[in-house]
């Protein structure tokens, strides 16, 4: 097995004595694809952002320690980070529309990703034009002297994903890259960079609150709820058999498109726990149909079947 491109070890992130993100452990080997999954507020974009060393004011990491390619991200300095980002780490933000300066052009945006790790200005514009052909902007030599504004969401996001490919990093992280696009532009924009992935040999992060993407798409899903990871297993292993209650209750939600009496959705009762609460033991008990008397106390990630899961209750308990 080869050794891990990225190895997070107990992270938290917090501001002002609260903690939101509680403890992630989570590696990566190259080449590997990997979801990440859970409801609004789960911690999965805090986390991604977090390893990008890109936290707003007053969120700053508060243990634990990111290892990418041998270097541990929250040692170093922010000029050490700004000439990793792009290069070796890039990520697609979720909304391309605030990802994107408005009064820019977008083929010089695109270029400047490279101008600011020390690619010349022709050979910029040149990589641009290619980009913008690889991700499927029709006539790159006319669009490129657009203005976001004159991008339909979809175009956007094309725009955004030229931008993180531009110097080919090593890891992708693509945060919910297709939230407010309609379906059959979802569907280009998840075919294009699993293709671009394939081609180029990167390691991908999907971060997602869809699990009909990441049954497509990656090979383990990592499950998040109230800023912890509550399952890691591989992606046929979580839909065979999920060993974490959260993680059945969000498969128990998934439309069966086979069912022609089309029942109502099963829900998941309560709501998650706010990034304010402090919630002591398993953050799922108050919703958990499994809870028991030792879910007062925090599980850690047990080894179960081919992954792990933080739940005292065996699968083979659960009532």
């Amino acid at each position: 097995m080869s050794a891990p491109l990225l190895e997070v070890r107990d992270l938290a992130v917090g501001a002002r004595g609260l903690e939101i993100v509680h403890g992630v452990d989570l590696v990566l080997r190259p080449g590997e694809t990997v979801g990440v999954v859970g409801e609004s507020g789960s911690g999965k974009s805090v986390t991604m952002l977090a390893l990008m060393r890109l936290l707003g004011e007053p969120l700053r990491i508060t243990r634990g320690t990111v290892r990418f390619d041998g270097r541990d991200l929250a040692t170093l300095s922010e000029e050490e980070m700004r000439a990793l980002r792009g290069r070796e780490i890039a990520m697609v933000y979720q909304d391309p529309m605030t990802s994107l300066h408005p009064l820019i052009r977008v083929g010089d945006q695109v270029a400047e990703v490279m101008h600011v790790h020390g690619v010349e200005a022709a050979a910029a514009r040149e990589r641009t034009l290619e980009l913008f052909a690889r991700v499927g902007i029709p006539d790159p030599a006319r669009t490129v002297r657009a203005y976001p504004h004159e991008f339909s969401g979809g175009m956007r996001q094309r725009v955004v994903i030229a931008m993180a490919l531009a110097l080919r990093p090593t890891l992708l992280i693509a945060d919910e890259p297709t939230t407010a696009l309609d379906v059959t532009i979802q569907q280009q924009i998840l075919g294009l960079v699993a293709e671009l992935q394939r081609e180029l040999g990167m390691t991908t992060v999907w971060v997602t609150h869809d699990l009909g993407v990441v049954a497509r798409l990656v090979e383990r899903v990592v499950v998040m709820y109230g800023g912890h990871v509550v399952e890691d297993a591989p992606v046929r292993e979580i839909f065979a058999a999920p060993r974490h209650p959260y993680t059945a209750r969000l498969l128990a939600s998934l439309p069966n498109p086979a069912d022609d009496a089309r029942p109502p959705l099963a829900q998941i009762p309560g709501r998650p726990p706010l990034p304010t609460e402090r919630v002591e033991g398993c953050p799922f008990r108050p919703r958990c149909l499994q809870a028991r008397d030792v879910c007062a106390e925090r599980p850690p990630l047990l080894d179960r079947g081919a992954g792990r899961a933080a739940c005292w209750v065996p699968v083979e308990e659960w009532t």
